[in-house]
């Protein structure tokens, strides 16, 4: 455990790290003023506070993660970085959030069965409901399927994600929002979910999603939601053969709490009269999961020191070479909330954006689970985008090798900040420490009470925090700011975004 005495820690709170006293031009080359700007003293000091025991764990909600969040904007203000538009002179854009507790009682009868809560169903959003009589069937639940299956005044069964995607973060968090709109817009009293996305066991599920969990603020006028297990019960066989039938759903005591948590943003305006137009998002999440007491185990603080006290260091190292040395685009530094939550702040930033998407030009994600080869970065999405050249040449700069994405079955590129961006159209990647595969030397710190300042290689990790740095300036410089590669996923969005 790396302990700080609590008045070191708000000393460093007050005054910062290294104040710059005005924006510089490139002296000799950017790649000497990184060299000489990020050091491994500054790089360890930010570490060990984000990642000291008295920060315990930085969990959302928690007083440590309002400390955190100040620290962030302290250092900002120190080193000249103006605050972005929205966020007055505090640097905060506020985050709405709810926490949810579930119900005490829920039963969905269908026809003769009735499934239990945990055991076979859980809540995941709205309040109490009782409800019975018809039950309809909408099968992967498209608009189509809502217009044709007459669910008004209903309780309405679909199954989980859709036809052509088993990906289960995208179902969670897009396809069952889409869902639930479309069970309240048709006059559906209740949505249930039938979990057919393979690969994690309903328990899994039941205890992630079915217990108190927090979530972005939602309206009131929700229509409660509901998981559920698949299964081969011939009642649920036959409502998916027959798309009607009989039944009763209950459920009471679910409990919402409301409350707020910070984005911290800062803006450095670029030196282009054209390209200062254009923006790269330097982003890292600053959360962790706290403390948790588990049996046997005697620390009980996951100090968070890789995952992600490592990227909101690589964000600020950045903000403060750009604060010394603007370059021709212009950057906005965000470190977002509640990404252990579920991707809540960058999921807010990116329906409320500071800065105007269509001007939002790339977003240079910087997260990871920790590191088992310090010969590479490991850059996920890297070979989406026409920023891979840059990419590559950054690393080679300091020593590393950038490589791709080694365990694409793990859908690493969904389950880190860049992807609220991408979704929107937004060329985004992730910079994460080098991960050659999930083994047993990554998930010795991954969200364990081992993660902590003392286990870092800071030889490797000055060198990544470099390269980072230097990746954001060729960004910042490229005369064509960079874009999906052809084909991409998101090509699509990206079009519809910047217009062309």
């Amino acid at each position: 455990m790396r302990k700080l005495p609590l008045a070191l820690l708000f000393v460093s709170l007050v005054i910062g790290l290294q104040a710059q006293k005005r924006p510089a031009k490139n002296t000799t080359s950017p790649i000497a003023d990184i060299t000489s700007l990020v050091t491994k003293s500054d790089a360890e000091a930010h570490l060990t506070f984000l990642a000291s025991d008295e920060m315990r764990g930085r969990n959302t909600g928690s007083p440590e993660l309002e400390i955190a969040a100040n620290y962030i904007a302290s250092n900002f203000r120190q080193w000249g970085i103006k605050p972005a538009p929205g966020t007055n002179d505090k640097y905060f854009q506020t985050v709405e959030f709810q926490k949810t507790t579930p119900p005490s009682v829920l039963d969905f009868v269908v026809e003769t069965q009735t499934f239990r809560l945990k055991e076979d169903i859980i809540q995941i959003g709205g309040g109490d409901v009782e409800a019975s009589g018809g039950i309809v069937f909408v099968g992967y639940g498209s608009r189509a399927d809502f217009e044709k299956a007459g669910i008004k005044g209903k309780i309405v069964v679909a199954l989980t994600g859709s036809a052509d995607d088993a990906n289960i973060n995208r179902a969670f968090m897009t396809e069952s929002v889409s869902k639930n709109a479309l069970t309240k817009e048709f006059g559906g009293v209740a949505l249930v979910e039938i979990n057919v996305i393979p690969g994690i066991p309903w328990q899994g599920i039941a205890g992630f999603l079915g217990g108190s969990r927090t979530s972005l603020k939602r309206e009131a006028s929700a229509v409660p939601h509901f998981w559920m297990k698949n299964s081969d019960s011939a009642v649920l066989n036959a409502l998916k053969e027959s798309k009607t039938a009989k039944g009763s759903l209950k459920s009471v005591g679910l409990k919402v709490k409301y409350f707020s948590g910070k984005n911290v943003a800062g803006v450095v305006e670029g030196t282009d009269p054209a390209l200062k137009n254009e923006y790269i998002v330097i982003s890292a999440h600053y959360d962790h999961v706290g403390v948790k007491q588990k049996p046997g185990q005697q620390d009980s603080i996951y100090n968070g020191a890789r995952d992600n006290a490592i990227g909101t260091v690589g964000m600020m190292e950045t903000a403060r070479f750009f604060a010394k040395y603007p370059q021709k685009r212009s950057v906005l530094l965000l470190a977002l909330t509640a990404e252990e939550a579920g991707l809540l702040g960058s999921s807010w930033y990116s329906d409320h954006p500071l800065i105007p998407l269509n001007q939002t030009v790339f977003n240079f994600n910087c997260d990871g689970a920790g590191y088992n080869d310090t010969s590479i970065a490991t850059v996920i999405g890297m070979e989406r985008t026409t920023a891979e050249p840059e990419i590559a040449k950054a690393c080679e700069a300091f020593g590393l090798k950038a490589t791709v994405d080694p365990v694409p079955e793990q859908n690493l590129y969904e389950r880190s900040d860049n992807y609220n961006f991408a979704k929107k159209g937004v060329p985004a990647i992730d910079f994460a420490p080098g991960t050659k595969a999930f083994d047993a030397e990554l998930m010795k710190y991954y969200h364990q009470p081992a993660d902590e300042v003392s286990s870092l290689d800071f030889d490797y990790l000055i060198k990544y925090f470099r390269a980072y740095v230097y990746t954001n300036y060729l960004l910042a410089t490229m005369p064509k700011a960079p874009v999906w590669k052809a084909g991409d996923k998101f090509e699509a969005e990206a079009k519809k975004l910047y217009g062309k």
